[in-house]
């Protein structure tokens, strides 16, 4: 069964959705939209059928699914569009800018008997699915923190959303993914030095259900490009790095052979150190493979809008902590509904609303 699929938005992502597309076996990419005249007509040169306006392309085409990778503000609308025609949709992350819009999104899904899938997609690198593996072996014993790192350069073509938004929410739902649990408080410390509107650094820390901590450091401050997340539990320290698609064990040698619980834990020290062999692959190609498996109905949803929305409401926690200086909790059912007013919304391009943390907040050192 071939799945007819097409690309809205042709910025940087939306050409990587389109080069990933236009190879993909069981899918033929039949066009894309972009407000852009010159995104067009750089897409055009290769063949594929372009159009100034989604729902042209929607009515002339008539694909099975959508890739919505289009700015934050505007998921809704665009998503909306497609599942109200009967179009299954992989929407970037992070799914909306809000919580209000990312349950009309999931709502519109279900009522709509079509799949929503986010691109969520350290999910689909091989190195941390190799985490999880191990987590989920119990090779680590009990986990007691994962620690995101996250740096980078300032992107300029960025100017909708933060840092936290844009980047935080890799790593959170990886957190989401890796512990199989939820994060139940949330705090802060944010800053903007380079962006003209938005934080550009986190330093962020997460409490789970299950009891792990999460360390997220997040930076467009950095001219070191650097993606990690590390695991540390009973057993020693697992390193993913999401670049190079590497992971490594650090073995504790002092290890509690009986496996007893956490509270016999008698302490740490240097052990072997062992390389694990993955075989690597795009995550990005993954993603698609997984979103056509979802549409064809072989395999159940990857990330759904549930996973998406889980990773906002904490994103825009941390970004209401920064702003406050205060402590975010979250309910028991981490119900799909706001849990605190995120306002202060300035104007960036497209004439969008800029979501994040840094407006009507007191300069930090």
């Amino acid at each position: 069964m071939t799945i007819k699929t097409c690309v809205i938005g042709l910025g940087a992502m939306g050409r990587n959705h389109v080069r990933v597309q236009s190879d993909l076996p069981g899918a033929k990419l039949v066009g894309a939209s972009d407000p852009s005249e010159a995104a067009r007509a750089a897409a055009a040169k290769s063949g594929l059928a372009v159009y100034d306006d989604y729902r042209r392309l929607f009515d002339t085409e008539k694909p099975d699914a959508c890739i919505v990778s289009v700015p934050t503000e505007v998921h809704l609308p665009v998503a909306l569009e497609a599942l109200s025609r009967g179009i299954h949709v992989l929407v970037e992350k992070p799914i909306a800018p809000t919580v209000a819009d990312a349950q009309k999104m999931i709502d519109a899904a279900k009522a709509a008997n079509r799949v929503l899938m986010v691109g969520q997609i350290e999910r689909f690198n091989p190195a941390v699915q190799e985490l999880k593996r191990v987590v989920q072996a119990g090779e680590l014993g009990k986990i007691f923190q994962l620690h995101a790192r996250r740096l980078s350069p300032f992107p300029a073509r960025i100017q909708d959303v933060g840092v936290i938004l844009d980047l935080a929410t890799h790593d959170i739902d990886a957190m989401h993914f890796v512990t199989g649990s939820r994060v139940v408080r949330a705090f802060a410390e944010t800053a903007r030095k380079a962006h003209k509107s938005c934080e550009d650094l986190l330093s962020g820390l997460v409490r789970f259900e299950s009891g792990e901590i999460g360390v997220l450091d997040v930076s467009w401050l950095s001219p070191l490009k650097l993606r990690q997340l590390s695991v540390v539990g009973e057993g020693g320290v697992v390193v993913a790095d999401y670049l190079a698609q590497d992971v490594v064990f650090y073995k504790n040698g002092k290890v509690n052979d009986s496996w007893e619980p956490a509270s016999h834990f008698s302490g740490a020290v240097e052990g072997d150190m062992v390389k694990r062999h993955i075989a690597k692959k795009e995550p990005l190609r993954n993603e698609h493979e997984a979103f056509l498996r979802a549409v064809r109905g072989d395999e159940p949803v990857a990330v759904g809008g549930e996973d998406g929305l889980r990773a906002l409401q904490v994103a825009l926690a941390f970004i209401e902590s920064g702003r406050s200086a205060a402590l975010q909790t979250f309910s028991r059912s981490l119900a799909a509904r706001p849990l605190m007013r995120i306002g202060g919304h300035a104007h960036g391009h497209y004439g969008l609303p800029v979501v994040c943390g840094c407006r009507r907040t007191r300069a930090r050192p």
